[in-house]
């Protein structure tokens, strides 16, 4: 588990309690990593359709769409309990 989930936490009793809550919601969280994924698949839907060029700003749009994609990345790797490096076992 990322150490990110816990670097809040002092002492070591806090982190594996806090773990515990992680680790119990994790249908919670494989539902929002699902549902991410939907709107990362719409996302790139979006910029198939050749009128986006005819835009002015179209750069900027896909800036903005670049920097979306970029943070569902991020939320999708830090949410995904099971590929995360140095995974312990569910404590559930």
């Amino acid at each position: 588990m990322y150490t990110r989930w816990t670097s809040h936490l002092k002492t070591e009793e806090e982190k594996e309690s806090f773990k515990k809550e992680i680790y119990s919601a994790k249908g919670v969280l494989e539902r929002l990593k699902d549902i991410i994924e939907d709107d990362h698949s719409g996302l790139d839907r979006s910029e198939i359709h050749p009128e986006t060029y005819s835009q002015p700003n179209w750069a900027y749009h896909q800036a903005h769409k670049n920097g979306v994609r970029q943070y569902m990345y991020q939320i999708k790797t830090l949410i995904d309990l099971d590929q995360q490096k140095g995974n312990i076992k569910d404590p559930r």
